[in-house]
Formats: structure tokens, sequence, C-alpha cells
């Protein structure tokens, strides 16, 4: 065998040994390729699972708020009911008077924290009767106000964050059952006219 053989075997060996490196370099290209997308996904699914928990925890910590708001709500109404009752007291006695001041402060404070956590107070009066928003306890006969008009509230009604946390207690309108004069009147004419 001469050099130029062995030159040209070798050649061909080698020319062989870079074909199949380089089919293995591609296969390894695209497991890299595949691999770098798998890490992407997952990376996606982590930052989507990340989100999802935290707005998840978001709500819960809303609704456990909501919870602890809704059964603080009737001792805001007593604390109210007990500073509205004692007002005259306090007009009256001097001495008493710092108290209910007093009270009246740490009322506004508890409002004012409540307030700041999402806590509203629900409009009523003068409004249209909504079952969304109202719940009636008494319905009275007026010619002033038109029919499903809320009246006057027995108890507040409060809003959390935007949503209903309790309905107000209210007093609605309703058309009378006698009829008023005007109508009478009108009844009367048409009766004379037949």
């Amino acid at each position: 065998m001469t050099e130029e053989n062995k030159g040209m075997i070798m050649y061909r060996k080698l020319r062989g040994r870079l074909k199949e490196l380089m089919g293995q370099s591609n296969l390894y290209r695209q497991m890299a390729d595949e691999n770098f997308d798998k890490y992407l996904r997952a990376m996606a699914d982590l930052d989507n699972y990340r989100k999802r928990t935290a707005k998840e925890y978001l709500e819960k910590e809303g609704d456990a708020n909501r919870n602890l708001v809704a059964k603080v709500l009737p001792v805001l109404d007593n604390l109210d009911r007990a500073l509205s009752s004692s007002k005259e007291i306090c007009d009256r006695d001097e001495s008493f008077r710092s108290f209910y001041l007093g009270v009246q402060m740490i009322d506004q404070q508890i409002h004012k924290i409540l307030e700041a956590e999402g806590l509203s107070i629900l409009k009523s009066e003068g409004q249209p009767f909504d079952p969304n928003k109202h719940e009636a306890v008494l319905a009275v006969e007026s010619r002033e106000h038109l029919p499903g008009t809320v009246l006057n509230e027995v108890e507040k009604g409060f809003l959390f964050r935007d949503k209903i946390l309790r309905p107000a207690r209210v007093t609605v309108s309703k058309p009378p059952a006698d009829p008023g004069p005007k109508e009478e009147e009108m009844a009367d004419g048409q009766n004379d006219e037949q």
C-alpha cells in the first residue's frame, strides 16, 4: 500500500466519522431544542401556578375578612344604638358627656378601619326598592311617595368591596288601599258621563 492509498483510506474514514459526528450533532441539537422547549413550558406552568395561587390566596383572604366583618356588624349596630339612645343623657349630664364622646370616638375609629378594608354603608332612604340590596320588613301606604320607594331604614345595609354584605332592612311605600279624593272625583265624573 502506497502512501497515497493510505491517505485516501484515512480520508474516507475521517469523512465517514465526520458524517457520523454531524448526525450525532444534529440529534443532540434536536434534543437540546426539545429540552429547552420543555424548560420554557415548565417555567410558564410555574408562573401560571404562582399567579393562580396568589389569586386564590387573595380570594380566601377576602372571604375571611368578609366573614369577620359580617360577625362584627351586630356589634357595630348595638354600639350605634347605645350612642343614639344615650345622646339625651349626654346633653343633660356633663360628666357623662366625656364618656359619651370617648365611646363615640371609638365607634368612629372602628368604622374608619372597616371602611379602609372595604366596608361601606348602603344608602337606601329615598331610593327605589331593590330586592338585591333591600329586605322589606314593612310596607306603608303613602300618597307622597311612588310605590316601591324606601321610606326609612330599620337596619343599615352594608357593602364589602362592592358586594352586598348585608341587605338593608327597610320600610317601603305602597299605594293607598282607598282611592284618594282626586281619584274618587275622577271615578264620579266617569260615572256621570255614562
